[in-house]
């Protein structure tokens, strides 16, 4: 990732500001998963991977076990406040269109100006919504972002959300882990 450092040429009063609301940075999906990721994770943040084993006739003939970069990002108490935050994004925030009774969501969405020749274009957006599901067993992380957005619509929630709950919705009906067991019906003769 690129991210300014406070003892640079490039670093402005406004710097700071601006970074807390993700311009002046410059992160990946990919960068951006593994830290929502790792905040799924209760803070420890592993090594992405995109393939988990190989095989070859059914059996196994490579695995890639968990690499942990870093054993706990934060502390406590800044873990529970960000699951609390973004739990709330999409509970009562700008992604309660993701709001479902079938399992949690958590998250955040992301809507900014895109960079053209040295600056902001105020007519240039990019949509983005970075989240985990379940959010009380998080199983997946998920980042969707669109870049230049049309028919006039452009914040994350409205535009990025509804295709990461369509993803999310796909992997919840598919996955039959997520589900909780049913119990069979107790008959009672009379």
């Amino acid at each position: 990732p690129q991210i300014k450092n406070p003892k640079k040429p490039d670093w402005y009063r406004t710097t700071l500001p601006w970074m807390s609301v993700g311009y002046e940075t410059a992160l990946s999906p990919l960068q951006i998963a593994t830290v929502y990721n790792a905040v799924a994770n209760n803070g420890k943040m592993v090594k992405p991977y995109l393939v988990k084993e190989i095989r070859r006739d059914g059996k196994v003939i490579e695995k890639r076990e968990t690499e942990v970069m870093v054993e706990k990002i934060c502390n406590e108490t800044t873990l529970k406040a960000l699951q609390k935050m973004m739990l709330g994004v999409v509970e009562r925030g700008t992604a309660m269109n993701l709001r479902n009774e079938n399992y949690s969501i958590a998250g955040k969405t992301g809507t900014n100006q895109l960079l053209d020749k040295g600056g902001y274009r105020k007519d240039k957006h990019k949509a983005s919504f970075a989240g985990y599901f379940p959010a009380n067993n998080p199983q997946y992380t998920c980042v969707v972002v669109i870049v230049e957005p049309r028919n006039g619509v452009y914040y994350g929630g409205a535009v990025a959300g509804p295709v990461f709950r369509e993803i999310a919705d796909r992997v919840y009906s598919t996955n039959y882990r997520l589900h909780p067991g049913l119990e069979p019906p107790i008959y009672v003769q009379t």
